[in-house]
């Protein structure tokens, strides 16, 4: 096991040892796999010139049909039925069920698989979903064995028997109580790593003025900030947030607005025109996709989201403290312990009582704002995507 304050970037290898051919599995199901695919993408060509990576998805691009479909329901199952989802999480958190079940998908995509491995010939073979790793290592032991497979985890608490295949040469875990996780179900310890979870290269670069970074957005730039996010989605009650919101706000504080709202539409075209053509008792800015994200969240003083675990990773760094609202069943749910039991923030998932909550934040509970504040930048792992990048670059030379 690897202490995540040691900072393994000085250990990488010489520009001519190691992997040449680079290969990244994800699938999107939820952005945060992309996401991390991209950030250690970015890293592995900053750390190391003259690399080929390749991010595929495999679930979409590689299985055949019936199967490469499934991802595309992903988002409707976990919000429209997210009990199905998490039995279907718990179902295949056991080997009996998992392994026979990838062994069909594996057999009746071989195909497709194998052409995967023998059109990018990787070196090294990054995974960051749980669900390939079942499904490509087989393939990889029997076309290509001189491979090298690690997993980076992508995950904060809910840490899914799948991601632990014994097979890893190593794997990338966010936290140490993870690597105890790991470690109860047989892992050896000397394969265990834990520096965070990868995020963008950006959250992990000096900060410039909050009022200047305000007023880029179109925000008032000496007003405090609530961040409201939804997911690349823009999905869940962020409508009835921001007007519960508004309206505590209001009532906490007549005479002068205590704080402006920031909504974070993304693609919720329908939400953003909603919120801009109803007026608010506080000023309220409706944005729609934002590529700035690690600026926003320095320009604001409290976030409203659901448990993601590439969003609270990104807050953590900002010492943001987190108001969390949701999660999906099963691989977030541990993720709001994460938050509150380090007092980096609340949970509450009713919108009438995140609206008191904020209004009390931003008023008389500034001082426990602060203290959220703080102990949110203590789980904060800005330098995780370079840690984990530096490790996996020695561990392939040696």
């Amino acid at each position: 096991m690897t202490d995540a304050r040691i900072h393994p970037a000085e250990a990488a290898a010489a520009p001519g040892d190691g992997p040449r051919s680079i290969l990244i599995l994800m699938s999107r199901t939820g952005g945060g796999h992309l996401a991390s695919a991209r950030a250690l993408e970015a890293e592995f060509h900053a750390q190391r010139q003259g690399l080929t990576v390749t991010i595929v998805d495999v679930l979409t691009d590689h299985l055949s049909f019936p199967f490469s479909r499934l991802p595309k329901g992903y988002d409707g199952l976990v919000n429209r039925t997210p009990r199905l989802w998490h039995a279907m999480w718990r179902a295949t958190a056991h080997r009996a069920v998992a392994r026979p079940s990838a062994a069909l998908v594996r057999r009746l995509s071989r195909r497709k698989l194998e052409r995967l491995v023998t059109a990018t010939r990787p070196d090294l073979v990054v995974s960051v979903h749980p669900l390939v790793n079942d499904l490509v290592l087989p393939v990889l032991a029997r076309l290509s064995p001189a491979s090298r497979y690690v997993t980076v985890v992508t995950d904060l608490g809910g840490i899914h028997p799948s991601w632990l295949h014994p097979k890893n040469a190593a794997i990338y875990l966010p936290t140490e109580r993870a690597v105890e996780i790991a470690a109860a179900r047989g892992l050896p310890r000397t394969r265990l790593h834990a520096y965070g979870l990868p995020i963008r290269a950006d959250f992990a670069r000096e900060t410039a003025d909050r009022g200047a970074t305000r007023a880029s957005f179109g925000l008032a730039p000496d007003l405090p900030v609530v961040l409201v996010m939804g997911g690349g989605g823009g999905i869940g009650p962020m409508e009835a947030i921001a007007r519960e919101a508004g309206s505590a706000l209001a009532v906490a504080s007549p005479d002068a607005p205590a704080a402006q709202l920031a909504i974070v539409c993304a693609t919720n075209r329908r939400l953003k025109e909603a919120l801009e053509a109803s007026p608010f008792p506080v000023p309220l800015t409706a944005l729609g996709y934002i590529d700035r994200m690690a600026d926003l969240m320095h320009a604001s003083d409290l976030l409203v989201t659901k448990a993601g675990p590439g969003t609270i990773a990104e807050a953590s760094v900002r010492g943001l403290p987190m108001l969390l609202y949701g999660f999906i069943p099963g691989q977030e749910a541990p993720n709001v312990d994460h938050v509150v039991d380090a007092g980096a923030g609340l949970f509450e998932p009713k919108p009438k009582r995140i609206g008191a909550e904020i209004a009390h934040l931003m008023t008389g509970g500034r001082d426990r704002l602060a203290a959220m504040a703080a102990a949110a930048r203590s789980l904060g792992r800005a330098r995780a995507t370079r840690d984990i990048v530096a490790s996996i670059l020695a561990g392939s030379a040696a």
